[in-house]
């Protein structure tokens, strides 16, 4: 099921250009509103089509929202659905994104941010941080041609969650 819904993903951020009027936040924010759908974090993958990831209890789920040419807004049927880890955290790769999903479970621990931790093409150390702003999920983008990441999620009190990630380059 992973496979099929990178795959769509992919293929949609291909076909990026299309006509028709771009996705806009405005956009997505209208169609979540119409059909009562709550997301905890979206992601302009492209003009045509977004990524969008919620959270509820011990499962992460992610849709894709596109536009049509006639400039109309359509939720895939396709999902990808994942679970949590053992403190309430899961992190997935989906096409060049990685989704970092807080659960119910470590919600208690007010996460503030996330650093990506990585080494660039000159073994130089990296670190790219990302703040939840209250969010229950980011959608952040993979550094290019990485295999290896560290993914650190930082709470308010003091809570640290560290996982090496590979991430393969195969949706390149």
């Amino acid at each position: 099921m992973k496979f099929l819904f990178e795959l769509m993903l992919s293929m949609l951020m291909l076909t990026n250009g299309s006509t028709g009027e771009p996705i806009t936040r405005e956009d997505i924010q209208a169609y979540l509103t119409l059909h009562q759908l709550n997301y905890a974090d979206v992601k302009i993958v492209n003009d045509r089509s977004a990524l969008l990831v919620s959270v509820k209890g011990e499962h992460a789920r992610a849709s894709i929202l596109t536009k049509s040419s006639k400039n109309t807004l359509v939720l895939r049927p396709n999902e990808y659905v994942w679970k949590e880890d053992e403190e309430g955290i899961s992190v997935e790769q989906l096409g060049g994104y990685l989704c970092i999903a807080i659960h119910d479970k470590a919600l208690s621990h007010k996460m503030d941010f996330v650093n990506i931790i990585y080494t660039d093409d000159n073994m130089v150390e990296r670190k790219d941080r990302y703040y939840f702003n209250g969010k229950q999920a980011l959608i952040i983008p993979i550094p290019l041609q990485k295999e290896h990441l560290v993914v650190a999620v930082y709470g308010n009190d003091g809570f640290i969650h560290d996982m090496i990630k590979h991430v393969p380059q195969a949706w390149k």
